[in-house]
């Protein structure tokens, strides 16, 4: 259904199902890691050129959201009231009243931010604000570090946010910078697609063959999926309200948010249990990972070795997902079993999005280096050029020198580089240089504007 909506980006239906189901479980679910825990959330920032389908793939997912009645919302930009939350203020009958307005980052909902890309616009200062405070809603809820706080004169603010993130972007220019320097992108999915002519003439062709005809008709309708995901978010609230051994679904509906948060995580070892493969398969999983990080060049290796430890954790939270998923078409009640088949089908989507990640980013770095060999030759030709002798050409103003000597200076400059390797850098930097030839001989002058 997904893909009749938005073309070709199966991969991102594939985890639009799973970020539906974190949103459903988000209240009933937290995952033990490491004496602490994560929770079932899906974060994704979908990096995709523009005109693919990004959009459209929003409104199928924010469908099944609002039949299963989670909030839903979209944020393009805006003050940090609009995200924390503001006080209203009032007075009636001589008394001052203050009202909390939540913020777009509070309670549990899932929130799209259709235009990703300012977030790379890291000069903006309240933009680099509202990347800390997206970050700070990415961690485990439960957590300090999930609590938003804002201070302002009519009082303190604080803010535990359950959203789940929903961003698209295009590639923008120096995203790789802002990828790697901003601790927001080490707690997302990232997927990142490359979408050539082809596929587009491809997409173009098939949105064409659907005009005038009926949409096909499918097995499962949104009212089915919708009926799925209740019936798992129901299904985990009663085993985590069983497991309490004293506590009613009514007793349950009574409690402020704190407490109930504090009986999530104090069940949260005796909700899950895994079977003798897992950790064994999870281990797999996390060597394959760092045998492609071997192969790479150290300073690529540690870009890439950032990405790892949240890929992990995400391994973990699909599985988890997975053993719900199979629970289900399996008949059975949630029994909370995480096993070594949960982990394979969990480490096929990770090590899918892990190996774009590594080729984006391989050709991120690639692109860079050149530019910077490039721009240090240019620099060295300039240097080579400012030692050697000045002289004056006949009918030409300005200061010229010979090219055969500054070519000679070059290498000498540069290790001793052979005559061939002198004219193919030269080749290169050419552009910033004027040449004219007298008789056999060639000289050349700076640019003005180098």
């Amino acid at each position: 259904m997904f893909s009749d909506v938005s073309y070709h980006n199966e991969m991102a239906g594939l985890l639009s199902f799973f970020y539906i189901q974190g949103q459903a479980l988000v209240d009933y679910i937290r995952i033990p890691l490491n004496a602490s825990h994560i929770d079932p959330r899906i974060h994704l920032f979908w990096i995709q050129p523009t005109r693919s389908g990004k959009t459209i793939a929003w409104e199928h997912t924010g469908e099944v959201l609002e039949e299963i009645g989670i909030k839903q919302d979209l944020f393009s930009t805006g003050t940090d009231a609009a995200l924390i939350g503001s006080w209203n203020k009032w007075e009636e009958d001589g008394e001052q009243h203050l009202e909390l307005i939540e913020g777009l980052l509070s309670g549990k909902k899932a929130l799209n931010f259709d235009e990703g890309s300012i977030l790379f616009e890291t000069k903006k200062q309240h933009l680099q604000e509202v990347i800390l405070y997206l970050q700070q809603a990415m961690n485990p809820i439960g957590t300090r570090a999930n609590t938003l706080v804002k201070h302002m004169k009519d009082g303190k603010i604080e803010t535990e946010s359950r959203v789940s993130f929903w961003l698209t972007t295009f590639p923008p220019q120096g995203v790789r910078e802002v990828v790697l320097t901003k601790g927001v992108f080490q707690r997302v999915l990232l997927l990142i697609r490359p979408w050539p002519i082809e596929r587009r003439e491809q997409v173009s062709e098939e949105r064409m063959n659907t005009a005038f005809r009926r949409p096909p008709e499918y097995d499962y309708s949104i009212d089915d999926f919708a009926k799925y995901f209740s019936l798992i978010r129901d299904s985990a609230r009663e085993r985590l309200i069983n497991l309490t051994g004293d506590l009613t679904l009514s007793a349950w509906s009574m409690l402020n948010v704190d407490d109930k948060e504090k009986i999530v995580q104090s069940m949260m070892y005796d909700m899950f249990s895994t079977d003798d493969s897992f950790h064994p398969l999870l281990n797999a999983h996390k060597d394959h990972m760092y045998e492609l990080v071997r192969l790479m060049d150290p300073q690529m290796a540690d870009v890439v070795c950032a990405f790892i430890p949240n890929l992990l954790n995400y391994t973990v939270i699909l599985a988890t997902h997975m053993s719900f998923l199979d629970e289900y078409t399996n008949n059975t009640k949630v029994l909370g079993i995480v096993n070594g088949d949960h982990v394979d089908m969990a480490a096929e989507i990770i090590y899918d999005l892990y190996e774009e990640l590594v080729t984006w980013l391989e050709s991120e770095v690639e692109l860079q280096s050149a530019a910077k060999a490039s721009k240090a030759r240019l620099a060295a030709w300039k240097i080579a050029y400012n030692a050697c002798k000045i002289v004056s050409v006949e009918n030409r103003q300005g200061d010229w020198v010979r090219k055969s000597e500054m070519l000679k200076t070059y290498g000498v400059q540069n290790g001793g580089v052979s005559n061939n390797t002198q004219f193919s850098h030269y080749k290169e930097a050419k552009e910033v240089f004027t040449e004219v030839a007298v008789g056999v001989s060639k000289f050349v002058q700076l640019k003005t504007e180098q």
